[in-house]
């Protein structure tokens, strides 16, 4: 993936997170355990705050209508190829396991993609990746503690 500036990073960002988002509500209608349940509301609460804070620093005028066209098509690619699909295959909507460790590998991806992001990035959207990777970091250093893989 090729972002030349802050303000395609910011607008694949917000893709990632809507993405995420969409992701784990559809996975709160077929999740039948509570705990599973719970789990996935977590998540999501984390996703829609990380959201809020790149859609406040997005500037709309950054992008052509035909980039922005590309940088979603390239946030797509980035996170949850598969969807709920992929976590029903991998008991993320049935065993807490499951989940964490479909959460796991988000985690992580998120944390590489932001990452090369900031180094992109100047002043607050800059500050704003290093924040969330420091976060996406520590979500996966819970998750695998929780799988007793920390």
């Amino acid at each position: 993936m090729i972002i030349e500036h802050q303000g395609q990073a910011l607008t694949v960002a917000m893709e990632m997170e809507r993405r995420a988002i969409r992701t784990y509500e559809r996975a709160l209608l077929l999740a039948k355990d509570e705990e599973v349940r719970k789990g996935i509301e977590d998540i999501l609460s984390d996703e829609r705050r990380h959201l809020k804070r790149f859609t406040e620093m997005w500037d709309k005028t950054v992008n052509s209508a035909e980039q922005q066209v590309l940088l979603q098509a390239m946030a797509a690619d980035v996170l949850f190829r598969g969807g709920v699909t992929e976590m029903a295959r991998e008991d993320a909507l049935t065993t807490l396991t499951g989940l964490y460790r479909y959460a796991m590998e988000s985690e992580a991806n998120a944390v590489e993609t932001y990452t090369k992001f900031a180094e992109k990035c100047e002043g607050e959207a800059r500050a704003a990746f290093l924040e969330i990777v420091r976060e996406e970091a520590g979500h996966l250093a819970e998750l695998k503690e929780k799988l007793g893989e920390g």
